[in-house]
């Protein structure tokens, strides 16, 4: 990434915007069972219906998710992760454009920094987002600090021919505890605010972009908007859609819908989008 001050920071939702799966119910499915599961995608779907909190729901989930290795955390990502159409395409056009990718999503940090291994630091400049915690035998008084688990997961990718034999990311576990970053849905708007200035003291909110698929990104899709910057339903179910064209009345030139819920979504039709916000910045 350049050192000049790009145009344009781009914040997206995870689940459901970039990938198609609710990562967070999805591992509990495949690693600790369908009994798990139900519980975990009965509240998440309240959550991003907008009929549960953020605490409500990772509450819930948190306990689910004990016991999860490192490994399968990671490899979730690289074996059973449905990326949505163009994704490929959309980043490159990021890199190319200097425009900084921030994934801000409710999901957690792990599955992030497994992204960002799979697809190379240079196209995802950071994350927000929730942070499932993990100790050596899923013990909470070992429990690794964030950079410790960033750097386990750079690790892995880094040398992969040593990871499949290193039984550190078998020990190393879920604790079942989840630290909230993102406290509720309005919060995504103050928090990509917050990162950009901080990474980029000359931005202007103006040059701020969220996109999100559902009610979890209704406040940072409205936020964004009405702070002066670009808010992209993108993937959107009818809720989300309904929240923003009655709450978002007065910034709703600022608020581009793109895709409907449905598998033939496609990124790369958010890049005129871009395009057109860079020739008016």
């Amino acid at each position: 990434m350049s050192n000049k001050e790009p145009k344009l920071v781009v914040s997206s939702d995870l689940n459901g915007t970039l990938v198609h799966q609710h990562t967070m119910s999805d591992m509990i499915r495949l690693y600790s069972g369908e009994e798990q599961f139900q519980g975990a995608n009965a509240v998440f779907k309240r959550q991003t219906s907008g009929t549960a909190t953020m605490e409500e729901a990772f509450g819930t989930a948190g306990p689910l998710t004990k016991g999860l290795t490192l490994r399968q955390a990671v490899q979730y990502t690289q074996e059973h992760m449905r990326y949505v159409d163009g994704f490929d395409d959309f980043l490159g056009f990021l890199r190319q454009n200097g425009m900084p990718l921030v994934i801000n999503s409710t999901g957690y940090s792990v599955t992030i920094y497994s992204i960002i291994g799979k697809v190379g630091a240079e196209k995802v400049h950071g994350q927000i987002g929730n942070f499932l915690k993990f100790g050596l035998d899923g013990d909470c008084r070992s429990t690794l600090t964030e950079a410790e688990l960033r750097t386990s997961v750079r690790l892995y990718f880094a040398n992969l021919a040593d990871a499949y034999f290193n039984e550190t990311y078998d020990r190393i576990q879920a604790t079942g505890e989840i630290e909230l970053g993102i406290v509720d849905e309005a919060a995504k708007a103050g928090l990509i605010t917050k990162y950009a200035k901080h990474h980029f003291p000359g931005m202007a909110s103006s040059q701020i972009v969220h996109m999100g698929d559902t009610m979890g990104d209704s406040g940072g899709i409205l936020g964004v908007a009405q702070a002066g910057g670009v808010g992209i339903a993108f993937n959107y179910n009818e809720a989300l859609e309904n929240f923003l064209r009655e709450r978002g009345s007065s910034a709703l030139e600022r608020i581009h819908f793109v895709d409907k819920k449905g598998l033939r979504s496609n990124l790369t039709k958010i890049i005129p989008i871009l395009e057109d916000l860079v020739i008016g910045n």
